[in-house]
Order: structure tokens, then C-alpha cells, then sequence
């Protein structure tokens, strides 16, 4: 101030965009590893709508029929449990670092010969130690859990036309069909939930409990 008189200074400002900048490179980063993971946990799976029917009659019935997996420390427990069924257990035990999968598959192919309109399944994870439990673990168990091979879906295919009385070709009659399958195939086609439902799928309704 000179003379009583107030002088105005004229100040130049500029507006900072690095910090908010960063943000946004920091929220992309989180964006993108978001999606990935999100692509790891959600299972995408085209069914028909007879299946998904089924899917959600066999959900809405676990007092008749309730099947449990649940992987341990030392390996599969297995538990059916229902009103319509005989309860009964059993476990499969760990081979080394892995779980026995096929043998988990194969008595999972029993059970759906013998409750073929059954679509529902429980995985729960009950080891002591979670963290133990790898991811791949849970997704090879789901595997085996919910469908069949695509080599055991074309053995059906053809044990079902073979049921059926139907004309083979003759790479179809060259094929040797195991028993398991043929008792399946018998057991699909006589059953109406089943025959028109996707007969690739084993137990395809699966809820993941003590997964975090």
C-alpha cells in the first residue's frame, strides 16, 4: 500500500493435475486386476433351459437329496443325506500333493446313475488350514463334480443310441463301451428329468461354502 491507495497484484495460478493423475493410473491398475480375478471366479456355463430347470427343482429339494464334498486335509469326504435317500459316507483319501480326482469323478458317476434327476451339489472347504488348500484344487473338484469328459460324453452318446436301439456308425460299433457308462445311459433315458436335461452334466448346481 503506498499513499492510502490499495494495490491489486495479479497472480498467476496454475492447476495441478499430477495428483489426480495419478489416481486415475492407480484406478486403472485396479480396474484391470479387478477384472482378471473376476474372470477366475465366475464359471460361465451355456445350459439348456431344461437343465437349468432341473438345476433349480434338485436346489429346492436338498431335504430329499443333499450330496457334500468336502475337501479336507487328507482328502474327500463325500456325504449323501436326504429324505429319499439312504444316508451314507465316504472319503477318498489324498494322493501326495494332489487330490484323487478321477476317483472322486468315478463315484460321482455312480451316484448320478443311481439319482439321475438329482443336479445339486455342496463343496465345502473344511481343512484346518485354508490357506492349504490351493485354488486349483477347487477348480479341478469342480470339474470332476459337474461334467463328464468329452470322452466319456461321446462313449454316452453312443451307449444311449445303443439303449435306444438306434443305428450305429461304424466307428460307434468298434467302440468299447465301459459298464459304468451303459448303466448311466440306461439310467439317463429313464428318467424324463434327466433324458431332457444335458446329459453331459453330472452335478452341475454347485454351491462353494467356506471358500473366502
Amino acid at each position: 500500500m503506498a499513499g492510502g491507495s490499495k494495490k491489486r497484484e495479479n497472480l498467476d495460478t496454475e492447476l495441478n493435475l499430477v495428483p489426480i493423475i495419478d489416481c486415475f493410473v492407480i484406478l486403472i491398475c485396479f480396474l484391470l486386476f479387478t477384472a482378471a480375478f473376476t474372470q477366475l471366479v465366475f464359471l460361465e456355463t451355456k445350459i439348456t433351459a431344461n437343465t437349468a430347470a432341473a438345476m433349480t427343482k434338485s436346489r429346492n429339494e436338498l431335504d430329499k437329496f443333499r450330496l457334500v464334498v468336502e475337501i479336507q486335509d487328507s482328502g474327500y469326504n463325500v456325504k449323501l443325506t436326504g429324505s429319499a435317500v439312504k444316508a451314507k459316507s465316504f472319503t477318498i483319501a489324498r494322493e501326495s500333493d494332489e487330490y484323487n480326482y478321477k476317483q472322486l469323478h468315478a463315484q460321482l458317476i455312480e451316484l448320478k446313475t443311481m439319482y439321475p434327476d438329482r443336479f445339486s451339489v455342496d463343496i465345502e472347504v473344511k481343512a484346518k488350514n485354508t490357506q492349504n488348500i490351493k485354488y486349483g484344487y477347487v477348480m479341478k473338484t469342480i470339474d470332476a463334480v459337474r461334467h463328464l469328459t468329452d470322452m466319456e460324453y461321446s462313449l454316452l452318446r453312443t451307449a444311449e443310441k445303443k439303449v435306444q436301439n438306434l443305428e450305429l456308425t461304424d466307428d460307434e460299433l468298434e467302440r468299447e463301451l465301459p459298464d459304468r457308462i451303459v448303466r448311466l445311459a440306461e439310467s439317463v433315458i429313464g428318467n424324463s428329468t434327466s433324458a431332457n436335461a444335458d446329459t453331459k452334466s453330472l452335478f452341475p448346481d454347485i454351491a462353494l461354502m467356506g471358500v473366502y
